[in-house]
């Protein structure tokens, strides 16, 4: 099976939410190697026009993360109609099957809604194969602050690299305790 870390940053924190941005990449939760990434920013007024939302709290929150976290969303935003269909594709020419998300009700719900908005029914994966970072970190008693980090917190990319890296150590500890 091909694991894709799937990472998402957003105005909001339900579904509907305006995104900002997405990062994905293909790993091995058993060894933590990673392979092809794919990272977009999406702009906003893309979102809007076909109804999603900005949650003024989730705004606030933004304008107290790092300058290299909030000036990396302004670099080349794609129309989310692009993002959908470009990251769709790459999940499919990945051969992805399992996503990973950090928290079950985020980024693949998040995501999901928006391609509802914008009419697209079809998703590259199906729902009985979406999983969560925080159940594994949570069974193997893992905490995800204990690994050194690289990139900027809050890139959706870089975020899901690092995810990456926390889910294969999780799973080594559970196997090998």
């Amino acid at each position: 099976m091909t694991h894709i870390m799937f990472d998402m940053e957003t105005f909001g924190t339900k579904p509907g939410s305006v995104l900002r941005s997405v990062g994905a990449v293909v790993f091995d939760p058993e060894t933590g190697a990673t392979g092809d990434t794919f990272y977009r920013n999406i702009d906003r007024k893309s979102c809007e026009t076909v109804g999603l939302t900005v949650d003024p709290s989730t705004v606030a929150w933004w304008s107290r993360q790092s300058q290299e976290a909030q000036n990396a969303l302004l670099v080349d935003a794609k129309p989310l109609a692009d993002v959908i269909r470009d990251f769709h594709s790459w999940f499919w020419n990945a051969k992805g099957q399992q996503v990973w998300c950090q928290g079950a009700n985020f980024d693949a719900v998040l995501w999901e809604a928006a391609c509802a908005a914008r009419g697209v029914v079809q998703l590259p994966w199906k729902f009985w194969n979406v999983r969560d970072t925080r159940t594994v970190y949570e069974l193997a008693g893992f905490n995800d602050k204990s690994l050194p980090r690289l990139g900027h917190h809050h890139n959706a990319l870089d975020d899901a690299l690092h995810q990456a890296k926390c889910v294969a150590a999780a799973v080594s500890l559970l196997r090998y305790p």
